[in-house]
């Protein structure tokens, strides 16, 4: 009989670890726009949208790999969809906000499809990161755990 209640929990578990990963990308896009635009101009901040989503898909990309770990059966899969789930609600975030603030779309629908397109391309970059980090860390640690040689130069 398999136990229902384990897995409920441990989906929930896991729905709770990608939610934070991608709000987490989502908020530092929008603070980092918000500091950008009290410094300068809103035009001129818009320009360094697409660095910013780049930088906070491709850390939703590792925080979901990092935070779920094992339990994460397809984790390049999982962190290219929280890079489309965090470049949408950016995206829509930022031209609501800037509808109501300036009283015009700020992005257009080309600007979504090239922040999709690097919100996909950062976020499995990111996830890549995560995994070859934890694969050396798992090794790294196995090693020193067998006895095996340390990093440090021995001198004869």
């Amino acid at each position: 009989m398999i136990n229902t209640v384990s897995f409920s929990a441990n989906k929930y578990y896991l729905f709770g670890k990608a939610a934070y990963s991608i709000l987490i990308g989502i908020f530092g896009t929008i603070f980092i726009v918000l500091f950008l635009t009290t410094l300068t101009n809103i035009s001129w901040a818009v320009r360094f949208i697409p660095w910013v989503i780049a930088f906070n898909t491709a850390l939703t990309g590792y925080s979901i790999v990092d935070k779920a770990r094992e339990s994460l059966k397809h984790k390049q899969i999982s962190s290219v969809a929280a890079g489309i789930i965090n470049v949408s609600i950016t995206y829509t975030i930022l031209n609501y906000a800037g509808f109501h603030l300036v009283g015009e779309y700020l992005l257009t629908k080309r600007d979504l499809i090239f922040f999709l397109v690097i919100g996909i391309v950062c976020s499995k970059l990111g996830a890549m990161l995560a995994i070859k980090y934890l694969k050396l860390k798992h090794n790294v640690t196995n090693s020193s755990k067998k006895g095996g040689e340390s990093f440090s130069r021995k001198t004869s």
